[in-house]
Parts: structure tokens; sequence; C-alpha cells
């Protein structure tokens, strides 16, 4: 099976907008549920995650812990201080699928 053309932001976003495209990415590689992938295609700097433990590097790429697995889901709770809302995960899901919708996208490699 061929995989998936993803799509990413030409700019990392930053604040929000980073916490919800981070999402969308864990959700689009199926690193949410424990794949691996090489998330340095999406994202350069992660190092504050792989600090804590909430992302290993592992052979062919990155993998949640499951504390990253929780920390990342701990995102949609109302009362998370890094608060994001499903609607917009859908929106940068989107983008990351078919490189359209806010922002700029451009082909990953």
């Amino acid at each position: 099976m061929a995989e998936l053309q993803f799509y990413k932001l030409t700019k990392t976003p930053s604040g929000r907008e980073l916490w919800t495209y981070m999402a969308a990415v864990l959700e689009a590689t199926g690193m949410d549920k424990g794949k691996v992938y090489p998330l340095k295609k999406f994202l350069g700097n992660f190092k504050t995650h792989l600090d804590n433990g909430r992302v290993l590097r592992v052979d062919k790429g990155y993998q949640l812990t499951p504390i990253g697995i929780d920390y990342f889901q701990d995102r949609y709770s109302a009362n998370s201080r890094q608060h994001i809302e499903r609607s917009e995960v859908e929106s940068m899901l989107k983008g990351i699928k078919t490189g359209l919708g806010s922002g700029d996208w451009e082909p990953l490699k």
C-alpha cells in the first residue's frame, strides 16, 4: 500500500496554533495511537518532549510514550492550560491531508 501524501505548514506555528498542529500531526500519522513515525518530517524541534519522556527515538522514527499519549490527549480537556478545540484540529488535519486550508502548505518529503 502506498504511503499517503501529507503536507506540512511552511512555517511552524507557535502557541495554541502549534498545539493544534501537533495534535493533527499525531492523529494523521497514528502516533496518537502508538504508531512510529519520522516526526522530524513535520517538526524540527520537539526536544522538550524527548527530554520529558513524552516522545522516544525508536527504529524508523519516533513514538509517543504512554505519558506522551496522555499529555497530548489532555489538551482536549477544557481545563487544560494548553486547551485545543477539536474543530480546529479537524481543520489542520484537512491541511495535512490535502494541502488546502488556512496557512501555507507544502508537500512532505
